[in-house]
């Protein structure tokens, strides 16, 4: 929830989070790079950050979707389809992944559009009213900017950066040699 309150690219409170692999590998990142250097694990405790494991498409955990889903369900997310997306690849083959391993048949056609995740004005109280956590005013810019450079940061490059320097956490990938091909990391 902090991460969809803060700022994004755009300067906006609560930009929302375009795209389910952008938002795993974000939450990744967040708790690899972030979280411990910036000493916000004071206040983001290890117990509520999912596990991440090696799978299809490099670090994931199912945790992730099952909060999501919990939060949308509770009414502090909310989840839209722009029409506008050109989404990438990874990004719909890890909708279909995600899909398959929440029980949808095989015979049941959904074709894949790209989803945006926001808080809505509960969400936005929640996290206001320090129930989510409280941050300093310097935990919020490092996570403002962190925000920002995720959302304006192309998937493939953020696939790029995560696929090399963690690669332990690709070796089961489908896509690993697509996404490692000419990589300048």
């Amino acid at each position: 929830m902090l991460l969809l309150y803060a700022r994004g690219s755009k300067g906006t409170q609560s930009e929302p989070i375009r795209g389910r692999t952008r938002l795993m590998k974000m939450l990744f990142l967040f708790d690899r790079e972030i979280r411990r250097k910036f000493n916000l694990e004071q206040r983001i405790p290890d117990e509520v950050l999912p596990d991440f494991t090696p799978y299809d498409f490099g670090p994931f955990s199912a945790q992730v979707f099952n909060d999501l889903e919990f939060l949308v369900d509770a009414g502090f997310v909310q989840v839209s389809r722009p029409g506008d997306a050109e989404s990438l690849p990874e990004e719909g083959l890890e909708y279909a992944y995600w899909r398959a391993g929440a029980g949808a048949e095989d015979g049941e056609e959904e074709s894949f559009q790209e989803e945006e995740f926001a808080l809505t004005e509960l969400g936005r109280e929640f996290v206001e009213a320090g129930e989510a956590g409280e941050l300093t005013d310097a935990q919020w810019r490092v996570l403002d900017e962190f925000k920002k450079r995720m959302i304006s940061t192309p998937l493939r490059a953020i696939l790029r950066y995560v696929y090399s320097k963690y690669p332990k956490m690709t070796t089961k990938s489908r896509i690993r040699d697509e996404i490692l091909a000419n990589s300048q990391f």
